[in-house]
């Protein structure tokens, strides 16, 4: 047997999807009959809850929240007369409008002080309906601070517009809305306090004493007369210290908008994405990748054909590489594994990609591993050519790199651990190592074709050219196989004979290569 409260969760989703709308729903509801008085009321509140929050409520609620504003108006400005006392019943039955409205929302409202906390304005200007309150009619004026209420009502249900208007109008729209707002409620409360109450007032005068109220709103001065009464100065008091705030809110939001603007002026790239051809693409990010930046500033020729990082990281990675121009430096938040952001990213027009083993949201290494291998083939199906560096955790997946066409594999575990191995063997092995790999000082590795008047000569006479006239050393030479793959010798034989598709990797100081 079903308990009370599965019962009254079942007749919450009727209700929700309809309930009673056929056979079957009808034979349901007959069946969960048997609820207490309680579980009936609770059913009620949710079905009146969802009504108040549908657009089929709320856009008429907007749209009579703008005529009760139009209706004050017209109180103060049509003269006594029949007509007036029409606009004044209008306006009342919509405060009894108003009225039931805010009654049913504070009886569905599962926290009553949320519910004070957001109506308290409404609350505030439909008290006149009271007949202990019919004194102080001049609350109704709060209604035109409701207009904020039904603008964001009718922004809520207008789709692709909120979107527009929410871009182009923003914070500073907001606060020039709440400052007409406040400059119209201020002025027909100071006009209600200084003449008579049943009396109306011209349109040419409402201008003119709305003008005094603007300008002590926006100077905090007195401009014309001394408001006469006490209230109108505690009104003319209160007006000015509102243009204070709504000041320096103003001011605020202008600095944080031009401190933007000026940004990203400053961080204007001297290209397009779009226009990127021979650059370099970064695929993930960590802290490593950083170090990279860095280190790829160093080489002017790889910097100039532009960097792209992809990478779902809020880290601005140029500050992260302590750039000095990043003006060739492009960072795309998105996710590297799919096709068509590295197609958008020129993938197929790049000459060189790293792929790092990204971490992401706190991914396994496993799975690490993957995206890895899902980017590097993705990169060598858009682009064949493109010289692929990917980092692998666990040295397994190596073989669906190779097969799809990979040239570098890097491990950083077995790098590490080999440093590590050899320094305990070599002391000092670290410092040379740390020295070749950085491009900023000392030394560091270049490659470079065999010079023409040396191919077909011996290896120990391009060595002693090289160490002649650029004090370099060759360590190796980078040698085409029968299968068009490229192996490396390392360390080779004098008498190596040199070909002209060989390219010789040198240790070369930074200062030589700058004066090359």
């Amino acid at each position: 047997m079903d308990s009370p409260n599965n019962k009254k969760k079942a007749v919450k989703g009727l209700v929700k999807h309809g309930g009673g709308g056929d056979v079957q729903r009808r034979a349901e509801l007959r069946k969960l009959s048997g609820l207490s008085q309680q579980e009936r009321t609770d059913i009620r509140k949710e079905k009146i809850h969802q009504f108040i929050n549908s657009p089929i409520c709320n856009i008429p609620l907007a749209l009579l929240i703008f005529m009760s504003v139009v209706l004050i108006f017209a109180e103060y400005f049509i003269p006594p007369s029949d007509l007036h006392n029409d606009v004044v019943f209008a306006s009342d039955v919509l405060t009894y409008l108003f009225f039931i409205e805010l009654s049913f929302r504070y009886w569905v409202a599962p926290n009553k002080r949320i519910y004070f906390k957001n109506y308290w304005i409404d609350i505030l200007s439909v008290l006149p309906m009271l007949r202990v309150f019919r004194t102080i009619r001049i609350l109704r004026l709060l209604r035109i601070l409701r207009l904020s209420r039904a603008l964001i009502i009718m922004m809520r249900h207008s789709g692709w517009l909120s979107i527009r208007v929410e871009k182009y109008f923003g914070s500073i729209g907001a606060l020039v809305l709440t400052s007409i707002m406040l400059v119209l409620c201020a002025t027909l409360a100071s006009i209600h306090f200084d003449g008579d109450i049943d009396g109306y007032i011209s349109i040419s005068s409402f201008i003119s004493r709305a003008w005094e109220t603007s300008m002590l709103f926006v100077s905090g001065e007195v401009v014309g007369s001394a408001p006469p009464t006490i209230v109108s100065k505690l009104i003319s008091l209160l007006i000015s210290l509102a243009g204070l705030v709504i000041f320096a809110v103003f001011v605020g939001t202008v600095s944080a908008s031009m401190t933007t603007y000026f940004r990203t002026q400053m961080d204007t790239k001297d290209m397009r994405l779009e226009d990127l051809r021979d650059h370099l693409i970064i695929c993930g990010w960590d802290r490593m990748g950083a170090i990279i930046l860095k280190e790829l500033e160093g080489s002017p020729e790889i910097w100039r054909r532009g960097i792209v990082v992809i990478a779902e990281t809020e880290d601005d990675v140029a500050r992260s590489g302590d750039l000095m121009n990043a003006s060739r430096l492009f960072h795309v938040k998105e996710d590297f594994t799919k096709f068509d952001v590295l197609e958008s990213c020129g993938a197929e027009f790049a000459k060189t990609a790293i792929v790092l083993a990204d971490k992401g949201e706190n991914l396994r290494d496993q799975d690490r591993d993957a995206r890895t291998v899902l980017a590097a083939l993705t990169l060598e199906k858009l682009n064949p050519k493109i010289f692929t560096c990917a980092e692998l955790l666990d040295d397994q997946n190596a073989t669906h790199l190779k097969i799809a066409g990979v040239e570098e594999i890097i491990s950083r575990t077995k790098l590490t651990a080999g440093l590590f191995a050899a320094t305990a063997i070599n002391a000092g092995i670290a410092h040379i190592i740390k020295d070749v790999l950085t491009l900023q000082d000392g030394s560091y590795f270049r490659k470079v074709q065999v010079p023409a008047e040396y191919i077909g000569k011996q290896f120990y006479e391009v060595f002693q050219f090289f160490k002649v006239e650029y004090d370099a050393i060759i360590i190796a030479i980078d040698r085409r196989t029968d299968t068009e793959m490229y192996e490396q010798v390392v360390n080779p034989p004098g008498t190596v004979t040199l070909r002209d598709d060989d390219k010789l990797v040198l240790i070369i100081e930074n200062s030589a290569a700058r004066n090359e």
